[in-house]
């Protein structure tokens, strides 16, 4: 096997392993042509048809599905192999994107981001807002902070920490609307939601009910939903201990507390089965290594509102 039959083994086993050209060349920074061609290549020198290819469809044929289960598991030791040599380098350098909510960058993220720059001059980061994963290729995000655990086979996550939920409104907005006596009851009112959530899944007395959400005003942040909680739009759900100071000043009122609401989950994503930079594996362990405390990262966006 000499060098170019190596190289279009590879792109082959990364089209298979996307799901087609278009996504394999959106993770990989290349054209799709480039690995059609590679396939292409790769076919001829093997005399036989690999993949059965139409507009709509990407599928294996029987000696492909044996090209990719015998030499992707091999490519991928050499991925490893590669990595662990490359850990060895003194000199980070490079670009990573980070995706995360915005109370994350504001009272974790930045400070981390600049400590881990300072520490390599030659690593730029990027943070965009997101909440989800549903465009972890497609906008080529190196590592994603999410409160909805990754589902993609492709991807794998850390957990962060749990964040324990309550109800609470402003007592304006009590006095006006009544307070709510049961988990039925809240049907009735103003419920502040993110823009991303689309049902609160409540337990009360051991009965369960799942609250579809059809929000008057919904907003993909955290400190702005108890924000606008404070000046009475609604019911929020949001932390414990985010809620707790509003809770002391008599700002907000907790409702229902024999209700059992979700424990969000707080996840740190990131691509499986490639060749992760160590950049992105050294900005990776380093916020795992400083959400040791996460009690109060979630006490310190409660201190950013007035």
């Amino acid at each position: 096997m000499n060098a170019k039959n190596l190289t279009d083994l590879h792109w082959f086993c990364q089209a298979v392993h996307h799901g087609g050209y278009a996504a394999a060349s959106r993770h990989h920074q290349t054209s799709a042509p480039t690995l059609s061609r590679a396939v292409t290549r790769l076919e001829q020198t093997l005399g036989e048809k690999l993949i059965h290819r139409s507009a709509k469809q990407f599928q294996l044929t029987a000696s492909g599905e044996e090209c990719y289960q015998r030499f992707a598991q091999l490519l991928e030791q050499v991925d490893h192999a590669w990595l662990a040599k490359m850990n060895t380098q003194p000199t980070l350098s490079g670009a990573i994107h980070v995706s995360c909510p915005e109370p994350f960058a504001d009272h974790f993220l930045q400070a981390t981001a600049i400590e881990f720059m300072r520490q390599h001059p030659e690593v730029t980061i990027r943070i965009s807002f997101g909440s989800d994963i549903s465009h972890f290729f497609d906008d080529q995000v190196d590592l994603a902070v999410v409160s909805s655990p990754a589902t993609a086979p492709q991807l794998i996550q850390r957990r962060l920490f749990d964040s324990h939920l309550m109800l609470a409104a402003a007592p304006e907005y009590l006095d006006q609307q009544g307070r709510p006596e049961s988990i039925h009851d809240l049907a009735g009112h103003d419920l502040l939601s993110g823009n991303t959530m689309t049902a609160w899944e409540l337990t009360q007395n051991g009965e369960n009910l799942c609250l579809a959400l059809s929000p008057r005003y919904s907003v993909n942040s955290l400190r702005l939903s108890i924000k606008a909680a404070c000046q009475g739009m609604g019911i929020c759900l949001a932390p414990r201990l985010t809620l707790a100071p509003f809770l002391a000043r008599g700002e907000l009122e907790a409702l229902l507390p024999d209700v059992v609401c979700p424990a969000g989950t707080i996840h740190l994503v990131w691509a499986d089965r490639q060749l992760v930079p160590a950049r992105v594996m050294a900005l990776r362990d380093l916020i795992v290594s400083r959400l040791e405390d996460s009690d109060s990262f979630l006490s310190a966006i409660s201190h950013e509102l007035p």
